[in-house]
C-alpha cells in the first residue's frame, strides 16, 4: 500500500517531508489540502491530525504528523539514501545541524520575517520584527561558516539536515522578491550577497534528485 501524504503548498514543513519522499523515490499518493477551503479543518483531515496541520503521513493503519517525525519514520522504513548519516559521527552532525536551525534560526526567520510579510502588522510590530530580523541574521552566520567548508550542512552530501533548513530559506528567498520587503526593510533582502556561501548551497540544492517536484507550486511564477 502506497503512502498517502496530506500537504499544503507554500509550507515548509510539508515540503521537508517532500523533499525526502522524492529525493529517497519513495511513491506515494499527493492530498494537496486547499486552506481557502478550510480542508485542513475539515472533520475528515481532524480525525487523522486533530491540530488541523501539515503534513500528515498514513501508511495504512499507522499516522504520523509533524515533519520531523516522518522523516524519520521514512528513514526506518525505507533506508535507501540515506539522510541521517551511515555512521554514529554522520547520524551525529545531522542532528546537531537539525537542532542548531530548529533551535536558534528558524524562530526568528519565521517570527521576524515571514509572519509580518503574510499578516502585514503595525508601526511597534515591525520595530519588534526588525529586531527579530537582525538576530536571524545573525543566527545565520553559522550556516555561513559551515556551508563555507562542505557543499552542504552536514559534508559533502545532502542530509536531513538540508532538507530541514532549505524549505525556511526558500521562503525567505521567496519572500525577498516581494516589493514588501522593501517596504518593511528588515534588511535581509540581498542576503545572497552578504552570505554567499548560503547562497550557493541554495543553488546546489536545485540539483538535488525530487526538488523540483517537490517545490510549492504555489510559488511558481
Amino acid at each position: 500500500m502506497a503512502y498517502e501524504l496530506f500537504w499544503i503548498s507554500g509550507s515548509h514543513y510539508a515540503w521537508r517531508v517532500m523533499l525526502a519522499l522524492e529525493y529517497k523515490g519513495i511513491p506515494y499518493v499527493s492530498h494537496h489540502l486547499n486552506p481557502s477551503r478550510g480542508e485542513h479543518k475539515s472533520p475528515t483531515y481532524l480525525a487523522l491530525n486533530p491540530r488541523g496541520k501539515v503534513p500528515t503521513l498514513r501508511d495504512g493503519e499507522t499516522v504520523v504528523t509533524e515533519s520531523l517525525a516522518i522523516m524519520a519514520y521514512l528513514e526506518s522504513a525505507s533506508p535507501r539514501m540515506p539522510l541521517f548519516g551511515r555512521t554514529p559521527a554522520e547520524t551525529g552532525l545531522i542532528w546537531q545541524r537539525i537542532s542548531e536551525f530548529t533551535s536558534y534560526t528558524q524562530g526568528p526567520i519565521e517570527q521576524g520575517i515571514v509572519f509580518p510579510y503574510k499578516e502585514g502588522g503595525s508601526v511597534m510590530d515591525l520595530e519588534r520584527s526588525r529586531a527579530a530580523a537582525a538576530v536571524a541574521l545573525r543566527q545565520l552566520a553559522w550556516m555561513e561558516q559551515a556551508l563555507s567548508r562542505t557543499a552542504f550542512l552536514a559534508g559533502d552530501e545532502v542530509t536531513a539536515a538540508d532538507m530541514v533548513a532549505l524549505p525556511t530559506m526558500g521562503m525567505l528567498a521567496q519572500l525577498g522578491r516581494r516589493p514588501r520587503a522593501q517596504e518593511i526593510g528588515l534588511g535581509f533582502e540581498q542576503f545572497s550577497h552578504s552570505l554567499p556561501s548560503i547562497a550557493a548551497w541554495m543553488q546546489r540544492a536545485e540539483q538535488i534528485p525530487g526538488y523540483d517536484a517537490a517545490y510549492p507550486p504555489s510559488w511558481r511564477a
